[in-house]
């Protein structure tokens, strides 16, 4: 603070009265991307009739993320409750035995992917995925860096 009650360092983010570590919005941004799109395979999946979600599926709703991404009305009220979120996990002590419990129970459970049949708007976007994604010009850094690495996912 300065003598006259001014903060020292305004700066702009998510929270334009309190200095933020830049870190802590990037990963509040990616976690909500992931989860979105997880959630976009999963509709994906129950449509299809399927019993897991598959890297396939995965992969296919990251895409479909990207494009919405930015008409998400809800974004910045997202990426605030994932902040806190995270602050609580790394409150908590770290529990890694819960962790490879977890990938044991579903280490071969997979199924094979198959695409939905479903005539729903939510699985034709899905199936016809690959036709949009390649015709698609990232313009901003966040689009660039989710499409090239979602390009690198074999």
């Amino acid at each position: 603070m300065t003598d006259r009650g001014i903060p020292a360092e305004i700066k702009t983010g998510f929270n334009t009265l309190v200095p933020e570590d830049p870190t802590e919005n990037i990963a509040s941004i990616v976690l909500v991307f992931m989860e979105n799109a997880i959630k976009s395979a999963d509709i994906y999946v129950k449509h299809a009739k399927r019993n897991s979600i598959t890297a396939e599926d995965i992969k296919r709703g990251l895409m479909l993320e990207t494009f919405f991404i930015k008409q998400r009305p809800n974004m910045l009220e997202q990426c605030e409750e994932m902040k806190k979120t995270i602050n609580k996990i790394l409150e908590e002590e770290d529990d890694d035995d819960d962790l490879d419990q977890l990938s044991n129970i579903y280490a071969d459970e997979e199924e094979e992917f198959k695409e939905s049949e479903c005539p729903c708007a939510m699985c034709k976007c899905m199936n016809n995925i690959y036709t949009r994604w390649e015709g698609f010009t990232p313009e901003t850094s966040i689009e660039r860096a989710m499409y090239k690495h979602i390009n690198d996912i074999a």
